[in-house]
């Protein structure tokens, strides 16, 4: 090697080494499926036993989660609902997409109830914690409700009305859990989502969150689940094949709505393609269903960025059109 060869590799020796990082990332996550074929039971059984090792810690966690009320019980005793809405997060959300549309329900005389849940375990373990909950929430109150879901949680509330395990219909007539009277999905990766690869960037963003919380364990990071639901939004993956090959619940309306970041009401196939930034439009689809379209990121079309911004993010106007 020569001497001018030698400054050259000192000198962008950081940038190379970055390089080759991105480019080993880039062909596991390409070949991941090859390489660990098991990738999403492994991760999951991982999951139970960190479960299992620190038993009081899940149960702590359990407790938190689940379907609360937006508003304190006693500021509903004088009001009168004309519906009730639940409204279910997305992965590595730790709990701020429904700033802005948790009030304006509430200023429209909903009821407004918070659906949170370990969000990083399997999917199939989440529609399972979301039936749990409903049925607890049927208890108190088992007057129908509305579902309003964000990208991955759209996947938890299908799976938990189509699941034959779980027969939500059979639960529902039974009086056991609430009739959904409707299902609404915003940017919801109903074909999977390539951006699923790289999820660590928001993983670490939610445990971040996390990590300045009152009450959080310092082991947070793995009883919130172990990466199984990454490999669920794949795809392709298995749960995602398994979930789309069955009916929908006859008795549930679903709408679609999809962001896009270049917004265009006669849109290009790369536009599409763009969709919000994490999901393409065409991920959204689901079967022939009609998709409405709104302008905004990912988070952008149902959350403003900062909070002391007064836009109504796009998303909001159509959800409201579909409760009333």
């Amino acid at each position: 090697m020569t001497g001018s060869d030698n400054t050259f590799y000192r000198r962008h020796k950081g940038w190379t080494a970055f390089l080759l990082l991105v480019f080993l990332v880039v062909v596991f996550q390409s070949g991941r499926r090859i390489i660990l074929p098991n990738e999403q039971q492994l991760r999951h059984a991982f999951h139970l036993k960190v479960q299992t090792w620190f038993p009081e810690a899940a149960r702590n966690l359990a407790q938190r989660q689940g379907i609360h009320p937006f508003r304190p019980e006693d500021a509903s005793k004088d009001r009168s609902f004309p519906g009730r809405v639940i409204l279910i997060h997305g992965l590595d959300d730790p709990g701020i997409m429904w700033d802005d549309l948790a009030p304006i329900l509430w200023k429209n005389q909903f009821q407004v109830f918070i659906m949170s849940y370990p969000n990083d375990q399997a999917i199939r373990a989440s529609s399972n914690f979301f039936f749990d909950s409903m049925q607890k929430l049927a208890q108190t109150n088992s007057s129908p409700v509305f579902i309003v879901a964000h990208s991955m949680g759209g996947l938890v509330a299908r799976d938990m009305l189509t699941c034959p395990k779980i027969n939500y219909s059979q639960a529902a007539a039974a009086g056991k859990v609430p009739d959904v009277k409707r299902l609404i999905l915003v940017g919801t990766p109903n074909q999977g989502a390539q951006m699923a690869r790289f999820r660590i960037i928001t993983e670490i963003k939610d445990q971040i969150f996390h990590l300045f919380k009152p009450g959080t364990h310092w082991l947070h990071c793995l009883l919130d689940g172990t990466g199984a639901a990454g490999v669920d939004l794949l795809p392709g993956s298995r749960f995602l094949t398994q979930l789309n090959q069955r009916p929908f619940p006859g008795d549930v309306p679903i709408d679609i709505i999809a962001g896009m970041i270049f917004f265009s009401r006669e849109p290009t196939d790369v536009k599409n393609m763009l969709g919000d930034g994490l999901v393409s439009v065409n991920a959204t689809r689901l079967n022939d269903l009609p998709l409405i379209r709104v302008p905004g990121n990912h988070f952008s079309m149902i959350r403003n960025l900062t909070r002391a911004s007064t836009r109504v993010p796009p998303a909001i106007p159509e959800i409201l059109a579909k409760l009333e």
